[in-house]
């Protein structure tokens, strides 16, 4: 029997960087030109942003 012992958990905030997204154009003028019409993480970044919101609730931090 195996033993999973780092289950992934979901994405963090800094995973869901607009940096690391297939479709980001990059910076210009301090704007981040993304290349699709929408975020295609938006639902990645809304579970990292309630699962961030539950540790420091939980934690106290």
């Amino acid at each position: 029997m195996k033993r999973i012992y780092n289950k992934f958990k979901g994405y963090t905030l800094a995973d869901c960087d607009c940096k690391y997204c297939l479709y980001y154009g990059g910076k210009r003028k301090g704007k981040i030109i993304c290349l699709a019409d929408g975020c295609v993480c938006a639902d990645e970044i809304r579970k990292a942003k309630e699962n961030s919101r539950r540790e420091r609730s939980l934690y106290g931090g």
